[in-house]
């Protein structure tokens, strides 16, 4: 258990709260963090943090998988630190003591693990701007070495068999291609460009016998190819040169042999299957095709007797063993209730185990496939809860699909406290995203509100046809799913229909603000975090590498019928018809939703009269990240819901 200063401050402001100070701080303030602006917000007290600060306690004591460690080091943990951060911890076993990673920031976003050496490549970018830059950091070292030259966006691909060398992709010859290179970590000056590509190209996996680096070329989130580069030479093949439609691919690498490439798609099919490929030759093999769900990631044993599968059912990541030589697929389940992560150790029949659920903020296990033996290694295990276990549920729609009523599946979070009980729509972004099962909204229940979570049309993991119903021209079909889904709730009676609110980020931004347009007299505020004002104006403004990749999903804005009808969709022509309290919160380098999204989203509802509280995040990009920042902002969120629509909070506020 990790033990800080700020758990035990926790703990003595939990034992202050109940004795009744809970009123005293809805009057309380919290201070605006430094880089923070906000116009129209109003107070944002202390109050929805003192009624969590059990919440808050438990999180001090929650932990995550974070990466295996070279050799026999053990672990990498995700953990919290100075009470409201999470940061890094070297964990060797199960017995030890964490020892914070001092080098590197809590915004890493990748490490990754060298081959029997004892160095890790890590990538993080600085205040939400998403340029990326490698890190080499040798273990034991607290200073990690920049390999990157800083202007530039770099994605980590894959190690050579000895981790002598790496490959990665950067967008650094015009800052809208990527192209891949090889450098040896140790040397400075060694990098050296191996393929110059057109569009969003990525090395995938190095072959195991150093030859061959395997490539994907990303067209469209639904769309990408398959190619093996010969580093020595630059010679490009197409690995399945035979396509004709487009087909999405996950993970794709070399068996351990070189014999065979295991990858991810759904060519030919609704999900996506993990397939072997026979490099020899070119048979394609399907080994999760009896499993109607998508395979979100697999991993070889070291010896390739078996494969460690992931499989997306429905919302809740499942675990799936797959016997190499007798072809059989089996489904792990190791706890009864929550969700599971798992990684297998590189080198032994062990997997990492992350669990969470109601009673735990998260904890570490290991499980030892050879004698089933589980063995905490981090974090609480699970207590009690007296939160409302989520459920899953699917309503009818507008339209029909095979000669029924189409329905949406959404997980409902129930609100604590006799019903009828308000409601907040909380709408995922992407589109090609999907609204998992999360133990995210305890806060939200604890205040009353029943939280509700749609997987409108164009959402993934319900097949490739459903992912494309909001494709193009068919995009407020997808606002139509909420429109039905508020015809669901007033059939509830623990839903309270006429306090309903709506929030979402990213794309779930725009779908909050178009939602706002076409049901104000139903909805009865809104909260849009980083999202789409304009599709037009989106397009023309988000990050060059991006542009074509969303223009395949949205339409493309310089075809005039398309920018006609694109205008006419946008929250921002049409926000004459929003009605209700707004609330709309950026990060000012968000690459990918441009803060004018926000800012003139903002200004058209303003002047048509309506109430609107802005929050920018200077230090921020797309999405509210650093801790005290989030602290703030998600408080604001929370007070502004409370305020419409009732149903928790102290009084007195």
């Amino acid at each position: 258990m990790i033990k800080t200063v700020g758990t035990w401050i926790v703990a003595l402001l939990l034992g202050v709260a109940s004795w009744g100070i809970s009123a005293l701080a809805y009057r309380t303030p919290i201070p605006a963090p430094p880089r923070i602006s906000t116009d129209g917000v109003g107070r944002v007290s202390w109050g929805p943090v003192v009624d969590n600060l059990d919440l808050t306690l438990r999180g001090t004591r929650a932990a995550s998988f974070g990466g295996w460690l070279p050799g026999d080091r053990g672990m990498l943990i995700r953990a919290s630190h100075l009470v409201v951060d999470r940061r890094l911890y070297t964990l060797p076993d199960a017995e030890a003591d964490p020892v914070l990673v001092a080098g590197l920031p809590r915004n890493v976003s990748t490490v990754a693990r060298a081959p029997d050496r004892d160095y890790m490549i890590a990538a993080w970018d600085e205040d939400g701007a998403e340029q990326f830059q490698l890190y080499r950091w040798d273990l034991g070292d607290a200073n990690p070495v920049l390999l990157t030259d800083g202007n530039e966006r770099s994605l980590f691909g894959a190690f050579d068999p000895t981790g002598d060398r790496f490959a990665f992709s950067s967008n650094r010859r015009n800052g809208t291609d990527f192209d891949v290179y090889v450098a040896d970590p140790y040397r400075e000056g060694s990098e050296r460009l191996v393929f110059e590509g057109s569009g969003a190209w990525g090395a995938a996996d190095w072959s195991p016998d150093g030859t061959t680096l395997l490539l994907k070329h990303v067209r469209a989130s639904n769309d990408a190819r398959l190619y093996l580069l010969d580093v020595a030479t630059g010679d490009v093949r197409a690995l399945a040169p035979s396509l004709d439609e487009p087909v999405g691919y996950g993970p794709v690498r070399y068996s351990r042999d070189g014999s065979h490439v295991y990858l991810v798609s759904d060519e030919g099919t609704e999900f996506r299957n993990l397939r072997a490929l026979d490099l020899a030759t070119g048979q394609e093999s399907l080994i999760t095709g009896h499993i109607p769900w998508d395979v979100e990631g697999f991993q070889e044993a070291r010896d390739g007797s078996f494969l460690v599968v992931s499989i997306n059912e429905d919302g809740r990541n499942r675990t799936w063993i797959h016997d190499v030589e007798e072809g059989r697929t089996e489904q792990l389940e190791l706890f009864e209730t929550g969700l599971t992560a798992v990684s297998l150790h590189p080198t032994r029949p062990l997997l990492a185990v992350t669990h969470v659920d109601a009673g735990s903020g998260g904890a570490v296990y290991t499980y030892d496939l050879s004698n089933a033996e589980l063995t905490l290694w981090a974090g609480d295990a699970s207590d009690r809860s007296e939160t409302a276990e989520p459920r899953l549920i699917r309503y009818p729609t507008f339209d029909e699909a095979e000669g029924a009523p189409r329905r949406i599946s959404a997980f409902v979070y129930p609100g604590a406290g006799a019903g009828p009980r308000p409601v907040l729509i909380d709408i995922h972004g992407g589109p090609e995203a999907q609204a998992r099962l999360t133990y995210g909204h305890i806060r939200r229940q604890r205040s009353g509100l029943t939280v509700i979570a749609p997987n409108v049309r164009g959402s993934t993991g319900y097949g490739r046809t459903f992912a494309k119903l909001d494709d193009g021209y068919l995009r407020e079909d997808a606002v139509r799913d909420i429109g039905a889904l508020l015809d669901w709730i007033e059939q509830q009676p623990d839903m309270d229909a006429g306090r309903i609110g709506v929030t979402g980020g990213s794309y779930g931004g725009y779908m909050s603000l178009a939602s706002l347009v076409h049901f104000s007299d139903r909805i009865a505020c809104g909260v849009d975090v980083v999202g789409v004002s304009n599709f037009v104006t989106f397009l023309e403004n988000t990050a060059p590498y991006r542009r074509d990749l969303r223009r395949a999903e949205y339409g493309d804005e310089r075809d005039p019928d398309m920018r006609r009808f694109l205008e006419s969709i946008s929250p921002l022509n049409n926000a004459h018809r929003i009605r209700s309290p707004l609330m709309v919160v950026q990060g000012a380098n968000d690459p990918r939703v441009p803060v004018t999204e926000s800012r003139q989203i903002v200004e058209r509802v303003r002047n048509n009269g309506q109430t609107v509280g802005y929050i920018e995040a200077a230090d921020e990009g797309h999405g509210i990240r650093k801790p005290w920042n989030a602290l703030f902002t998600n408080t604001a969120q929370i007070e502004m819901m409370q305020d419409c629509l009732g149903g928790g909070g102290s009084a007195d506020r």
